[in-house]
């Protein structure tokens, strides 16, 4: 489990609806015993943000699946809050819409690699003409064994990028339509407008079948192996409006 600060230096960060309608998630419990919810409540305050109906995609008409669109993106700054697991490296990539992404350092990039510390941070630039973009998760690199989700796989916001089930042999639970396994919360209401969204990932296969306690052969579908904070910092004054104002600049 780990919990990550990251601010993305842009005029605008839009998180972009898709038209796949609702999905349904299931959660399971912590093998950390550390749930979701409670990283949250920690860091936002009780009850800012509700884990089981508050994701992108809970609602017909959210972002599903979900990627950004930025106004020239400058860098990113990351600052650690909290660091449980140091397998995991997570990067962003070129979103096209078309096909999973191959992460071969052309139009993506690593963000950390490692642990990084409590309090540690980085600083990662955009390549000129990248403005639709998402994120990806390589889910313990090459410390994998055994289990699912070994390498060479990697997970992407984009749940329809990502098999569907234990190495693609179907979801053994909903949804049965591409594995969530990030789920992504917009928070810009708790800093007063500005784009601020909560990537929250699960670095077991999503569709396996969820395990009371840990085994190799299951998940645990508690999202809080990696938690990310990704804010829009704007250099010119910001306007205020309502969320449900921005949601509808960005139908399709």
């Amino acid at each position: 489990m780990r919990l990550f600060v990251m601010k993305l230096i842009v005029p605008a960060l839009l998180l972009t609806p898709g038209l796949a309608g609702a999905f349904p998630v299931t959660f399971g419990t912590s093998w950390d015993n550390v749930p979701l919810q409670q990283i949250l409540d920690q860091h936002y305050g009780p009850g800012a943000i509700n884990v089981a109906t508050q994701y992108e995609g809970y609602s017909p008409g959210d972002a599903d699946p979900p990627y950004w669109v930025d106004q020239g993106v400058s860098g990113l700054i990351i600052r650690e809050i909290a660091g449980f697991k140091d397998r995991n490296t997570m990067g962003w990539y070129a979103e096209t819409l078309q096909s999973p992404p191959v992460i071969d350092g052309i139009n993506d990039g690593v963000i950390f690699d490692g642990p990084l510390g409590a309090g540690g941070s980085a600083v990662v630039n955009f390549p000129g003409g990248v403005t639709r973009f998402g994120f990806y998760l390589n889910p313990d690199g090459l410390n994998a064994g055994g289990g699912y989700a070994p390498e060479p796989e990697m997970f992407f916001t984009n749940r329809f990028y990502n098999d569907i089930g234990p190495a693609g042999a179907g979801a053994t639970h909903a949804p049965f339509d591409g594995d969530p396994q990030v789920l992504v919360f917009n928070v810009s209401h708790l800093y007063n407008g500005v784009p601020t969204y909560v990537l929250a990932w699960e670095d077991l296969d999503y569709g396996a079948p969820v395990m009371p306690y840990y085994s190799w052969m299951g998940t645990d579908n508690d999202f809080n192996d990696m938690v990310v904070e990704i804010q829009a910092v704007s250099p010119v004054t910001v306007e205020t409006q309502s969320w449900g104002s921005v949601k509808a600049l960005f139908r399709q």
